[in-house]
């Protein structure tokens, strides 16, 4: 189910729905973000850079339009998409 939009019956509201809302990442492609603190690829390597840029911008979106408000203050403002994620512990 690719990300086109919040949808609010796959909005992320807690662990009660964790799993579900995980396949919007994974079948995004965008998994390794948040499993890893993947650093931005260098500035020399052009392509690497926009790949990572790209994918980056995607998984803020994800994350920061596909929660409930009452998630998105423990994500924002924080400097790595891996923090981010670190933020919502509770499905650890």
């Amino acid at each position: 189910m690719p990300f086109n939009g919040v949808r609010l019956e796959y909005a992320l509201e807690g662990s009660s729905n964790y799993v579900t809302w995980m396949e919007v990442v994974e079948d995004n492609g965008l998994k390794e973000f948040i499993d890893n603190d993947i650093p931005k690829a260098v500035a020399d390597d052009a392509q690497n850079s926009r790949y990572w840029k790209k994918c980056a911008a995607k998984v803020r979106w994800i994350i920061l339009e596909g929660v409930r408000d009452h998630i998105v203050s423990n994500v924002h403002g924080k400097d790595t998409l891996y923090e981010m994620w670190q933020a919502m512990n509770f499905f650890s």
